[in-house]
């Protein structure tokens, strides 16, 4: 190679090593691909999804700002809930000052900003010990930095998604702890503790399982005594993590085993969908569009580039690239991986396969960086045909540069799907009055703060625990039971204390407009739960009644979180080289906070919050008995369930809509993948369906009560469908297993044909023309 590419090549090398440069670079692409959300920063995105969300994170700023409180309780949503144990909110993050300095949507583009360049640059510092070239590192970068579904995840109210972006600090973690080094535990500790308390329903399990698999590579290519003490900086990574996220941790585990979030179903997409959604430049609006994962195809080019110039470096990316693409096809692909991870805990709440393109499109950029890489090292190493290696690696940095511009393009578009409202003003104007209840618009929760009214219409994903008692229409949101036992006068109002003035000639029950939760606690008398409202039992007299929320998990968690960040720096100050800090004593000092958290739960204990389980009609699930109109039929499988009577009416309703129920029986333990299939043949030879996994949208088989009556209700739509007679086939399957019918029996015992029972049938009338037509 002549002297002149040498020096361009060394001095490009220099720049990208340059921690200034490389942040100075990110921040101006970042600058420029979010744009249009620092333009309309303020404003009030009018999706329904942002609506909820972006609500959580006003709640959480207000409770700081006006109050001067941290925010544990939520009162503005749902009647009232626990804002550490949401597992959507983002108000246990440091980005909560942030919103709390700037006012919460002022706040959301500044820290997707923030996002972008700490997503370039951990993906330069993952990359460049991969490949071993700082200029490849560099030019890969941003293909990852700024990924679509980012993009995507800004525009409908999801920014908790960005955490996605900290998959390579987390992975850069992992190796560094394998290595014995203190600040691996603190970047896996530190980023899982922010992920949680950001709302990473995804980013954490997620992130949680690539960095397992990077831990075994590293424990894989190890030998020996390194091998052993790379398991004791690993475990002891472990418990600091765990003892670092207990702050979020155990609200959320508390709030996951009270009130379980079932996500059912067999989501799955077909290679050439997940091909779209990588490479087809997104239109400027329509969130049913492709590429809302989009990645420039440049770095799928340089994929075959990577794979055969370094064989043995491209391996370890190309064989986990190739996992999530397997992973996002869902269950559209026989055997289904996402399938079987669903079948481990806590993976079972994700429903969004196509989601594990976002680190498939990690390996694609790190192999891309290879690829380039290699094509360096090559116009260095081969003196009679540098020219031509040198001439495609300028080719190749050139195209892959102007893909910074496609790729900022792209994520512009996806940013463009924000329905901003556009009206002056942007956001509701504020309204000074004493705070209450309101009947509320779970998709509208944007306005409802504003006016200090909380929405008793919960839109979340999970099922809150919530009292059928709760009122939008009380003349004060604090009362007596029994209105002629005294007088209650509400003297203070916060979101984590309320101060009530009650006179009372005779014991009485004060009842309080929200959710109750064992946190409550009350100066005088014993908080109780009156069907879910939260109320306390006063005695006779005159007494100010302070009711302040003081969570068990929020308050232990703090303090374990606490225990492990003091036991982490005593570690980091041990004097003794850096690489045997994360040793055998380690290990031991990461032991104290867990087995604080453990003693804490023994000793502190509470009753617990539950959700009465309902079905998607919004009536109860547990029922004591069968009602008149269902008709028996006793049909037993080969699992312990039976199909214990059935409601189908005799034809649809006005709308065409077919209510059925089902009433289920579980006696014993059911496999996982145990699902209800519905087959409804119909007079023209075809077939309908109605499958589902999960009992009246509540429960899987497995995790169902025992010996009780489930009522399982759905309903099916008829638009369109044929007149004349359809009958309802019901049975089991192994829905995410192998498919497999699960034999079916009747009364008397013998095999029913085909596994299934015919539970009724239903007519649909001929359409009738309207009065317009001829």
């Amino acid at each position: 190679m002549t002297p002149l590419p040498r020096r361009l090549l060394r001095a490009a090398h220099r720049a990208a090593s340059l921690t200034s440069v490389r942040l100075a670079l990110f921040a101006v692409l970042a600058l420029v691909a979010c744009w249009r959300p620092l333009t309309v920063a303020g404003g009030l995105n009018d999706f329904r999804d942002a609506h909820l969300l972006n609500a959580y994170e006003d709640a959480g700023s207000r409770t700081l700002t006006r109050y001067g409180q941290l925010p544990l309780w939520n009162p503005w949503s749902c009647g009232g809930q626990y804002a550490l144990g949401s597992p959507q909110t983002r108000v246990a993050a440091p980005t909560l000052l942030l919103s709390a300095a700037l006012g919460p949507r002022r706040a959301e583009p500044v820290a997707l900003w923030a996002f972008l360049v700490l997503g370039m640059e951990g993906f330069f510092r993952y990359a460049r010990r991969r490949v071993g070239s700082a200029v490849g590192a560099l030019a890969a970068a941003p293909l990852f930095g700024l990924a679509g579904f980012t993009a995507l995840s800004w525009s409908i109210g999801w920014l908790n998604f960005a955490g996605f972006l900290l998959l390579p600090w987390l992975m850069l973690g992992a190796r560094r702890a394998a290595e014995g080094r203190v600040s691996g535990a603190v970047l896996v500790a530190g980023i899982f503790a922010f992920l949680l308390g950001f709302g990473g329903t995804y980013p954490v399990p997620m992130g949680a399982l690539f960095v397992a698999l990077e831990s075994g590579r590293t424990l894989y290519r190890l030998r020996g005594p390194a091998r052993l003490r790379a398991l004791w900086a690993l475990g002891a990574t472990a418990l600091f993590t765990l003892g670092a996220c207990a702050f979020r941790l155990w609200p959320l585990v508390e709030t996951m085993r009270s009130s379980p979030r079932v996500m059912a179903g067999t989501p799955g997409h077909s290679l050439e969908t997940l091909a779209k959604m990588l490479l087809q430049l997104p239109a400027r609006s329509g969130h049913s569009d492709p590429g809302n994962f989009y990645l420039v195809p440049v770095a799928l080019a340089l994929v075959p580039v990577a794979v055969a110039l370094c064989r043995r470096r491209a391996l370890y990316p190309t064989v986990l690239a190739t996992l999530c693409v397997w992973m996002a096809a869902g269950y559209s692909v026989k055997p289904s991986l996402f399938a079987g991870l669903r079948l481990l805990p806590i993976f079972g709440t994700l429903r969004y396969p196509e989601r594990f393109l976002v680190p498939a499109g990690l390996f694609i950029a790190e192999l891309a960086a290879l690829g380039l890489a290699a094509l360096l090292v090559r116009s260095l190493r081969a003196p009679r045909h540098a020219s031509r290696w040198w001439l495609s690696a300028v080719v190749v940095c050139g195209v892959m540069m102007a893909g910074w511009g496609v790729q900022a393009h792209a994520f512009r578009n996806l940013t463009r799907w924000a329905p901003m409202v556009a009206e002056p003003p942007p956001t509701p104007p504020e309204s000074e009055q004493p705070f209450a209840q309101a009947r509320g618009n779970r998709w509208a929760q944007g306005y409802f703060l504003a006016l200090n009214r909380g929405s008793i219409a919960c839109g979340e994903a999970w099922p809150v625990p919530m009292s059928e008692r709760l009122r939008g229409d009380l003349p004060q949101e604090e009362y007596l039971e029994d209105a002629s036992a005294g007088t209650a006068r509400r003297v203070e109002w916060t979101p984590n204390r309320v101060a009530v003035d009650v006179a009372a000639s005779r014991p009485t029950v004060l009842l309080v407009n929200q959710n109750w939760h064992p946190g409550w606690k009350s100066s005088v008398g014993e908080v109780v739960s009156r069907d879910g409202l939260l109320a306390v039992r006063v005695p006779e007299g005159a007494h100010q009644v302070v009711l302040s929320f003081l969570p068990r998990s929020g308050l232990g968690g703090a303090l374990v979180s606490v225990l492990a960040w003091a036991g982490l720096a005593f570690v980091a100050r041990r004097p003794r080289a850096r690489e045997q800090r994360l040793g055998a004593t380690a290990l031991m000092v990461a032991s104290v906070p867990v087995l604080v958290w453990a003693a804490l739960l023994l000793a502190w204990q509470e009753p617990v919050a539950r959700a009465e389980p309902r079905g998607p009609d919004g009536v109860r699930m547990l029922v004591a008995s069968l009602p008149p109109e269902a008709r028996p039929f006793g049909a037993r499988f080969d699992v312990p369930v039976e199909l214990v009577a059935a409601e189908v009416p005799a034809a649809p309703d006005a709308e065409g809509i077919v209510p059925v129920v089902l009433y289920w029986r579980v006696t014993g333990p059911v496999p996982r993948s145990a699902g209800i299939f519905v087959h409804i043949p119909g007079p023209d030879g075809k077939r309908k369906g109605a499958d589902h996994a999960v009992v009246g949208g509540t429960f899987f088989f497995r995790d169902a009560p025992r010996d009780v009556l489930l009522r399982d209700a759905f309903a099916v739509s008829t638009k369109d469908w044929e007149a004349g007679e359809w009958k309802l086939l019901v049975g089991l399957w192994h829905a995410g297993g192998d498919g497999s019918r699960i034999g079916a029996f009747g009364t008397d015992g013998k095999p029913l044909h085909e596994a299934r029972v015919e539970v009724g049938s239903f007519t649909v009338p001929p359409k009738t023309q309207s009065s317009g037509q001829p």
